[in-house]
């Protein structure tokens, strides 16, 4: 009886290690498999972070390419506009070439026109003069007065011939003499009249002053045509500090007029003289010395009150 008692009581406590140890296995086997699963999901949770990251990058940069996209639009509008605006800008030039080539063309015809009036006037003015020299000698005073000898100068100079070459411009007034810086006056306004041209282009009229320069002031006047603006005449004023000569003095080796002179070549260069009614016998001694010294002159005789001027519609001078 007492072996199975202890035989009884050792099946029972081994029952009941069997199932401790089962429970015991259970419990490693959930363990396990909860920590399995852990793991798993902590995985997925990480990939789902790092997809999520990844979308967010994404739609950065999305984003910063829509702006460059919009901004490459932008971009190629304004190239567009530009490119608009600068092929209206060419077809203006071209039309005001067209305009300026027919401008030149009618005025290639005029300038024959002018040259064929300017020597019927001449034949008309010395056929005048020979018929005043006529009457002034028939006519005679109350009381028979001598006459002075007057002493003939025979210049051979060559006839009469428009010029084209490069000219120097005086004024003689008062038997003084004035050189006159017309080319600087002249540059000046060639490169002042297209920015005036320009700030004023809704105007038909412009009217400005240039210089002083060399002791003279440019007053000139444009007109506008189609394409632009066109010189209308200018005239020049002489101020009082403008440098004046006697024959004496400008023909010195110091002289203003004689360093002017010595500047230029006979055979490119004519002398121009705008001469006033006191100042003929002036103009007559200098013109003999520029004689002598291979230059041509022409006269630019002017009334007195009357200022130096020029105009596109204007004669070119006579030299002899």
């Amino acid at each position: 009886m007492a072996r199975r008692a202890n035989f009884d009581a050792s099946v029972g406590e081994d029952s009941f290690l069997d199932t401790t140890a089962n429970l015991v296995g259970i419990l490693i086997i959930l363990v396990v498999v909860v920590g399995a699963k852990t793991r798993v999901d902590a995985e997925a949770y990480q990939r789902s972070l790092v997809e999520q990251s990844e979308t967010e990058v994404d739609g950065s940069e999305l984003r910063a390419l829509d702006a460059a996209r919009k901004e490459n639009v932008i971009d190629l509008i304004k190239y567009n506009q530009e490119l608009q605006y600068r092929e209206a800008e060419r077809s203006n030039l071209l039309v005001r070439l067209a305009v300026a080539k027919e401008q030149v063309e009618e005025e290639l015809i005029a300038v024959d026109d002018a040259k064929r009036e300017s020597i019927q006037r001449q034949r008309k003015i010395a056929k005048l003069e020979a018929e005043l020299d006529a009457i002034a000698d028939q006519m005679g005073s109350d009381t028979e007065q001598p006459r002075p000898t007057v002493v003939l100068e025979h210049l051979p100079t060559p006839m009469a011939k428009t010029v084209f070459n490069r000219e120097m411009h005086i004024q003689i007034k008062d038997q003084k003499i004035t050189v006159i810086p017309w080319e600087q006056l002249v540059d000046m306004l060639k490169q002042h009249i297209p920015l005036a041209a320009r700030r004023q282009a809704s105007r038909s009229q412009l009217q400005d002053t240039l210089g002083p320069v060399g002791g003279f002031v440019m007053h000139y006047m444009m007109q506008s045509v189609p394409g632009g603006f066109e010189l209308d005449h200018f005239d020049l004023e002489v101020l009082d500090s403008a440098p004046r000569e006697t024959i004496e003095q400008a023909l010195a080796p110091t002289g203003r007029f004689s360093l002017e002179l010595a500047s230029r070549q006979p055979s490119e260069t004519v002398v121009t003289a705008w001469v006033y009614p006191d100042s003929f016998d002036t103009f007559r001694t200098l013109k003999a010395r520029l004689f002598k010294e291979g230059f041509l002159a022409a006269a630019r005789p002017l009334p007195d009150g009357q200022s130096i001027g020029a105009s596109p519609r204007g004669t070119r001078s006579t030299a002899q």
